[in-house]
């Protein structure tokens, strides 16, 4: 499928659908991981006082992933828990022994390698998590991503990166086929396939921790959520998004969000399968995806209450918006503030958005150049 001016598509099922607490990861002994690692802060939670007014629903807030471990999006999360898991089960450590100090030891006497794709932030995150360890990293990129994110994964000490000719998935099969080349090599990534499926997982539950975050901010505030807005990509982001939302009492709505020209979560709901997408390019780089995780799918297809696109003209203007308020945000931080925007001008009575709405967007990578959509 390509391409297109996609129609919201809802799902009145998922306000019912349930994920059993026995689904849901150890977020405590996950966050306790986060909190033991360099520079560890909740990232801030911040209200949006007249976009709220201006739409007529009680609050807005979004959350600022700009600097998470200082790195400058939501990614290290998720890439820092499944690196954890990986190498200490390639070690055949005892999980609950394991230490970052002692992994680094053996994971350097053992010569590991990680392997990962990416379109930016998760392959950055990646190469973090090797320099933390001690060990290096390759990472395979699509051909077309920019020089300036190239150099900024590149920076990360031991760090090789690759570029591949052709897209995100076409770099997804590189990286697997040469950490299955390498003898101690782990393929560290962010979405499934046939026969990968538990590293995604485990990068899946690493988000729990900003999840738990949002829980606690917006408690504080004597608030509690009733709809999530999440950028898509893979959907690896979204199904924790929609396995934390819908294991909650009351349960709370979730809206996702991608790029007209990368919508692969958007044409999989509307066929009801699994749908490749054929991505055009996109200035929201991390949602240049154009295959949703094997792993992610059921509940995403299940749990999603609505899916959305925007332009890369509205997620632009809503970079704009944010950086008018102070908050310094890319285009896929802002897609989900264009969402919204596109949601309440037209299909607001689908998500029930009213004068007891709070909502929370997923902010989930700080500004960065990018070339600047026009009009058409």
């Amino acid at each position: 499928m390509s391409a297109g001016n996609s129609p919201t598509y809802t799902n009145p099922h998922a306000r019912t659908y349930k994920i059993p607490p026995s689904r849901s990861p150890n977020s405590s002994h996950i966050h306790k991981f986060h909190q033991s690692l360099p520079s560890y802060s909740p990232s801030p939670l911040i209200p949006l006082p007249d976009v709220a007014k201006s739409l007529g629903i009680k609050a807005v807030f979004i959350k600022d992933e700009s600097s998470r471990f200082d790195l400058p999006s939501f990614k290290i999360l998720g890439a820092s828990w499944g690196t954890f898991r990986a190498v200490t089960d390639h070690l055949d450590l005892p999980l609950d022994e394991a230490r970052l100090d002692n992994l680094a030891n053996d994971a350097q006497a053992k010569g590991i390698r990680l392997f990962a794709a990416t379109d930016g932030n998760h392959g950055r995150a990646v190469a973090r998590m090797a320099k933390l360890l001690g060990i290096s990293a390759e990472i395979y990129v699509p051909g077309r991503l920019d020089e300036y994110t190239r150099d900024l994964i590149a920076s990360e000490k031991g760090c090789n990166v690759t570029a591949i000719e052709g897209d995100y998935d076409t770099a997804v099969r590189a990286a697997d086929q040469q950490a299955k080349l390498c003898s101690n090599g782990i393929l560290v990534q962010d979405t499934s396939f046939e026969n990968y499926e538990r590293i995604p997982r485990w990068i899946v539950e690493g988000y729990s921790t900003m999840l738990d975050e949002i829980d606690s901010q917006v408690r504080n505030r004597s608030l509690a959520p009733t709809l999530l807005i999440t950028p898509v990509g893979v959907g690896s982001l979204a199904h924790a998004v929609v396995s934390h939302c819908k294991s909650v009492e009351p349960p709370v709505s979730v809206l996702t969000v991608e790029p007209d020209t990368a919508a692969c979560l958007h044409a999989s709901l509307v066929a009801g399968k699994l749908t490749p997408f054929q991505t055009t390019g996109t200035i929201m780089n991390g949602l240049d995806c154009g295959t949703v995780s094997l792993t992610a799918w059921p509940d995403l297809h299940a749990g999603v209450d609505a899916s959305t696109t925007v332009s890369d003209l509205e997620a632009h203007r809503a970079v704009e918006y944010l950086a008018s308020q102070g908050i310094r945000l890319g285009p896929c931080g802002a897609a989900g503030l264009a969402a919204l925007q596109r949601i309440a001008a037209s299909d607001a009575g689908l998500l029930g958005l009213g004068a007891d709405s709070v909502v929370v967007i997923l902010g989930t990578e700080g500004m960065r150049p990018y070339p600047v959509p026009v009009s058409s």
